[in-house]
């Protein structure tokens, strides 16, 4: 009985693993005591050279530097955004302008005018709606918008070639008359000049006519060489007097001409932009391309209505511009 008592006191005060559990906290300690005296491999260490880390920062893909300015620049945003707006604004007046004129009554003028207004404003909502939807992952609504603002956009070119064509026809035209109304007085004064230089006549007093005749009747009551001598006086007078009447015709004409010619605007061409244009082509090809007048003035048609329906893509330019750079 006795030394089953022994036996469970020595088992549950069991010394040798209390020893053990002091014995591994020493080796512990020491460890621990060693590791702060050992110097530090890591500190010791030499630096490693610039060119050396540049190397391994430009091989590194994963490394890369910021962009010094993350910000959008709103000033050039602002810009872009206000150019669109203003070519916006020119369109859509000459749009609704344009065909407001082909109505025949006020009713189907104002309808017209509505049609290139919806025409469009289409053309300046669907490049910044096609690139919101590209964005978003909607392909097939990004394609459709591509082609509807293709349609519109031939539908726009259509009404300001339309434009175009009729005002720069016309001011040409105009021109154009005007150089031949000048050219016209030019050639009428240097004809009446001729004519004044070759009238030859005396000058006449207003009372030599009537002299003349009174003459002729006193010495031709009957026929004989006073008579004869009075009547060629009076027809040499009469000749001068019809001389110097159109003699002050053609001065009263040559000065009227005058002062229409000298209103007039000098022109040197119906159209120096196309000959200016023209010799600016053959003179930066060297010789080797001719461009005839129709392909400048088609040139400056379409080239005016691409501008207009640009406004669109400005708006959208200004639009991408002031949002935020993706990091």
């Amino acid at each position: 009985m006795a030394e089953s008592e022994i036996a469970n006191v020595v088992a549950l005060n069991p010394a040798p693993a209390k020893s053990k559990s002091r014995a591994s906290s020493a080796k512990r300690t020491r460890a621990t005591r060693s590791r702060r005296r050992r110097p530090s491999t890591l500190s010791a260490a030499p630096p490693e050279p610039a060119a050396a880390t540049d190397a391994i920062a430009l091989s590194d893909p994963v490394i890369r530097s910021a962009p010094r300015d993350a910000t959008p620049s709103r000033f050039l945003a602002g810009a872009v955004f206000a150019v669109g707006l203003v070519t916006a604004a020119v369109g859509l007046y000459l749009n609704a302008s344009f065909l407001w004129k082909f109505g025949r009554t006020s009713e189907s003028g104002v309808v017209f005018a509505v049609v290139g207004l919806v025409t469009d404003t289409i053309t300046l909502v669907l490049p910044a709606t096609v690139m919101v939807l590209w964005q978003r992952s909607r392909r097939g609504l990004a394609l459709t918008g591509c082609g509807m603002y293709a349609i519109a956009v031939a539908m726009t070119l259509l009404t300001a070639v339309g434009f175009a064509a009729t005002n720069i026809d016309d001011a040409v035209a105009g021109r154009d008359a005007a150089s031949a109304r000048r050219a016209t007085l030019h050639d009428d004064i240097v004809r009446l000049k001729s004519e004044r230089t070759g009238l030859v006549f005396a000058p006449i007093e207003p009372g030599a006519v009537a002299a003349a005749q009174i003459g002729r009747d006193q010495e031709c009551g009957r026929v004989g060489p006073n008579c004869r001598q009075r009547v060629a006086e009076l027809n040499a007078v009469l000749r001068d007097k019809a001389a110097a009447d159109r003699a002050a015709e053609i001065d009263a004409r040559i000065v009227t001409q005058e002062a229409s010619l000298n209103a007039l605007p000098a022109l040197a061409s119906p159209d120096p932009q196309t000959e200016a244009a023209r010799a600016a082509v053959m003179w930066l090809s060297g010789g080797h391309v001719a461009a005839s007048s129709e392909d400048i003035r088609m040139t400056r048609v379409l080239g005016i209505a691409a501008v207009l329906f640009m406004a669109g893509l400005l708006l959208a330019f200004g639009t991408a511009l002031r949002q935020p750079v993706p990091k």
